[in-house]
């Protein structure tokens, strides 16, 4: 009979604690009911219809209003958003550079760039301090929520709902592709124009196209944001030549310098084409915006910069995403990942060109 007291009394304690895994298998359960509750409170508040993205993202579609929900992650309480995952579900690029630690995002050039350890940032040329360092955990990326309002505000508007993050839509719709007909309606005032007073205009650009010349190795330092010249006066002719030896280089988000890469990204194939005109422009499209004087659409020039945003669901229509350099009657030379993977020339007589462009602005007469 004792014996079997005993015994009882050690199952009844047993019953009593949990294992270590058991503990962790409970939580899990917890946390994801937890979730799930979230996830359908959400679902109840836009009360609409919902579409997966991938990654655990959805997007909520309620009237004409769209919600995008990503999935945040909790270490060590802090609350994060894996970067990937943010800039997919955005419409940003994005790439991880291993050998500096450096986690880059933005439209054709890298417009943020982040390192795993540190709270300082890079926005553009400017440094941004961060209240919470990102982490890189299990070969991904985590950006604290807390970093997100100094470093993203300009592009998207966002809030915290329990383990989620809420992105509400600030762009606009482009539905024509830019491959679509020469000739669109778009109205009148989107129209481009050439300035008839420009001193190069009907005047040939001689190169052999597609062709690099040899010995081309400009140095990184040169390529260094300085403050661009009061309009120096530069021949546009040469400079849309040497632009085009460049056709069919190849795109690579957030490309290394040329001499290095091989390989340019919007932003560093106008900083390159225009630093061997002596013309020192700054690293991205942002900040290549901010340079030179104004030009309206009706009066472009040769050798002029044209400023794009790059269309997408959830991010800005009003912050610059593209660059290229306008080379006159219609046509524009620039690094693009498409229509053709490369530098190409594009005609901007097109929907597409004409609805997502922001400003010109000229660095060089």
């Amino acid at each position: 009979m004792k014996v079997l007291i005993v015994a009882l009394l050690s199952v009844t304690a047993g019953c009593g604690q949990l294992s270590k895994e058991q503990q962790q298998t409970r939580q899990q359960s917890l946390a994801n009911r937890e979730q799930q509750n979230a996830d359908r409170s959400i679902s109840e508040q836009y009360n609409g219809k919902t579409m997966n993205v991938g990654d655990g993202s959805t997007i909520h579609m309620t009237g004409s209003e769209e919600i995008l929900t990503i999935p945040l992650k909790t270490v060590d309480g802090v609350s994060y958003v894996i970067g990937s995952e943010l800039a997919s579900a955005i419409g940003f690029h994005h790439k991880w550079n291993e050998s500096s630690n450096t986690f880059m995002i933005g439209d054709n050039d890298a417009a943020y760039e982040l390192q795993a350890g540190s709270t300082t940032a890079q926005r553009g040329d400017s440094k941004v301090q961060l209240p919470q360092p990102p982490i890189l955990r299990n070969s991904q990326f985590h950006i604290p929520v807390s970093a997100l309002g100094n470093l993203l505000a300009d592009d998207v508007r966002f809030e915290v709902q329990g383990q989620s993050m809420i992105v509400r839509a600030t762009g606009e719709t482009v539905p024509e592709s830019m491959d679509g007909p020469d000739e669109a309606n778009t109205g009148a005032e989107l129209d481009f124009a050439d300035d008839p007073n420009d001193p190069y205009k009907g005047t040939g650009a001689k190169a052999t196209l597609g062709q690099v010349e040899d010995g081309d190795t400009i140095s990184a330092e040169r390529m260094e944001p300085e403050a661009v010249p009061v309009l120096k006066n530069i021949n546009m002719d040469t400079l849309i030549a040497q632009a085009k030896r460049y056709l069919g280089v190849k795109y690579e988000f957030g490309a290394e310098p040329y001499p290095k890469s091989g390989k340019f990204d919007c932003s560093s194939f106008t900083q390159y084409v225009f630093g061997k005109s002596g013309i020192q422009l700054k690293r991205t499209a942002r900040d290549q915006g901010n340079q030179g004087e104004p030009v309206s659409r009706k009066n472009l020039r040769k050798g002029d910069l044209m400023f794009f945003y790059v269309p997408g669901r959830f991010k800005s229509n009003k912050t610059i995403g593209h660059v290229s350099i306008y080379m006159g009657d219609q046509q524009m030379i620039h690094a693009s990942p498409s229509q053709n993977n490369g530098v190409q020339i594009t005609n901007i007589n097109k929907a597409y060109w004409k609805k997502t462009f922001l400003k010109a602005k000229r660095v060089a007469l």
